[in-house]
């Protein structure tokens, strides 16, 4: 018995035609939500994080610039110094995570996208040397509780997010050199120290240098007087070779001329400190006693410097950077301190 087909009448086939529109406006309407905005999403997060070897951010016009690159394992700031590892880090993480929260509403959309073009900074990302990401990110001074992203060029501006950041997503992305880079002066493990030398210019007879030979033998000299101490204490030659491990300045120095930063810079050092590895590689401090910020202690007793922070010079960059006692004093030792 064959399958007898009821042809529709008209009314029927309106509301099939009907249906059928539906459930295809109901698919695409699915597929914008979570597939389009998917593909928005990827415009902005970067995948491989591991593999991006350049990133730009600046203001248009270029009043701030700054560079991110990867130099072997290592990434610089503006090809200057070393970046902070965990700052470079988690930036990395960050821009591989983020997500479209919602599209800017119609009414905010041409305010928002003229803000982008004329207040946000420019993002370019670069992968073997070609740029695979350009975007335009708000600052926070745009908005205290939202950031905007925008492609450049084209496309509309999103409200993003990233999960599980709390924080806004506009501070990330920092053009203050100061804030990317590393802070560290010394930080070497004690066996891979050649040498290391402490000089003080107005005390000669306390200077010296220390020679670790790489066979479990050591040797103690005035670099002044070329004399070689013949008694000195091993283990307080090792122990301070343990103390060059992550020893860091505390800011740079912004507040004084650049008449007196050329003062201090060219008057003679309270200390110089260099530290020289077996890769032949030296590391290099001048330190520079800083005037008290009060003129007598609490006892009434005059005080001659800051006995809680020191200017410094680190590896003859003519910047004046800041330290503090607490965190060289292990290194300020003299050479009777061997005996």
């Amino acid at each position: 018995m064959g399958l007898k087909i009821t042809p529709l009448k008209g009314n029927q086939k309106v509301l099939l035609i009907a249906l059928t529109l539906f459930v295809i406006a109901a698919i695409l309407f699915l597929t914008d939500s979570s597939g389009t905005l998917n593909k928005r999403n990827i415009n902005f997060a970067v995948q491989s994080g591991e593999k991006i070897d350049r990133i730009e951010i600046y203001t248009n016009p270029e009043k701030e610039k700054l560079t991110l690159r990867r130099e072997g394992e290592q990434w610089k700031v503006n090809d200057k110094f070393v970046v902070r590892e965990f700052a470079i880090t988690n930036f990395l993480q960050a821009i591989s995570s983020i997500v479209i929260s919602k599209p800017v509403s119609r009414a905010q959309e041409e305010s928002v996208k003229n803000l982008l073009e004329q207040e946000g900074r420019v993002v370019e990302i670069y992968k073997n040397n070609r740029r695979i990401r350009r975007y335009r990110v708000s600052t926070p001074q745009m908005s205290s509780t939202k950031t905007y992203m925008m492609m450049t060029g084209q496309g509309d501006p999103f409200e993003v997010r990233i999960p599980s950041f709390s924080g806004l997503v506009a501070d990330l992305y920092k053009t203050n050199e100061g804030y990317w880079r590393d802070k560290s002066i010394f930080d070497y493990q004690p066996q891979a120290i050649q040498t290391i030398l402490v000089k003080y210019p107005g005390k000669k007879e306390a200077s010296f240098q220390l020679f670790n030979y790489n066979d479990g033998t050591f040797a103690v000299r005035n670099p002044y007087h070329d004399k070689y101490l013949e008694d000195f204490k091993v283990e307080k030659v090792m122990r301070y070779f343990t103390y060059f491990h992550d020893i860091e300045f505390e800011a740079i120095e912004k507040q004084v001329s650049s008449r007196k930063m050329d003062s201090i810079i060219h008057s003679p050092p309270y200390c110089e400190i260099s530290v020289t590895d077996f890769r032949e590689h030296k590391n290099s401090i001048s330190i520079y006693r800083k005037a008290p910020e009060k003129t007598v202690d609490e006892f009434g007793n005059k005080l001659e410097y800051d006995f809680n922070r020191a200017y410094a010079v680190f590896n003859q960059n003519n910047e004046l950077i800041i330290i503090q006692y607490y965190i060289f004093d292990p290194l300020l030792k003299e050479i009777d301190y061997f005996r």
